[in-house]
C-alpha cells in the first residue's frame, strides 16, 4: 500500500506535463542523447579522478508509517493511528575498483560519439517547428 502522502506531488507535477510546446517537445528530443552522453562524460571522469567507480547497491530499511485502523483510539474505538513498520528498498554507493586504461578509452569514445551527436543534435533543432 503506498501512502497518500507519496502520491500527493505526482498529482501536481501531472498538469505541467501537458504544458510543453511542440518546439519544446522537439527540442528535448533532438537533445536527449547529447544529454546522456554529457552525463555519462562527467561520470567518467570522476572515476577517473577518483580512482574509483561508485556503484548502487540495494539494501532494506524498516521505516515507521502511520496507519489508520487496527488499534485503539484516545476515545475507547476500535478505530485509531498507530505505527506500521514498512520495508523499503534503499541504495548506497559502494567503492568498486577501475581499469584507468579502460576507462580512459571509454571517455575517448563517449567524446567522439558526443561530437557526431552534437551535430546531428544540431540539425535536428534546426528542424524544429519555429
Amino acid at each position: 500500500m503506498v501512502p497518500l502522502m507519496r502520491l500527493a506531488p505526482l498529482a501536481l507535477l501531472l498538469p505541467l506535463v501537458a504544458c510543453a510546446t511542440p518546439r519544446e517537445a522537439c527540442l528535448r528530443a533532438a537533445g536527449s542523447e547529447l544529454a546522456t552522453l554529457d552525463r555519462l562524460i562527467v561520470e567518467t571522469q570522476a572515476t577517473l579522478e577518483r580512482g574509483y567507480a561508485l556503484r548502487r547497491e540495494p539494501y532494506s530499511a524498516t521505516v515507521l508509517e502511520f496507519c489508520v485502523g487496527g488499534g485503539r483510539s484516545v476515545w475507547g474505538g476500535g478505530l485509531g493511528l498507530r505505527y506500521c513498520p514498512e520495508v523499503e528498498t534503499r541504495y548506497r554507493e559502494v567503492p568498486v575498483a577501475i581499469d584507468p586504461a579502460a576507462e580512459r578509452r571509454k571517455l575517448a569514445e563517449l567524446r567522439a560519439r558526443r561530437e557526431a551527436e552534437a551535430r546531428r543534435a544540431s540539425a535536428a533543432a534546426q528542424a524544429c517547428p519555429g
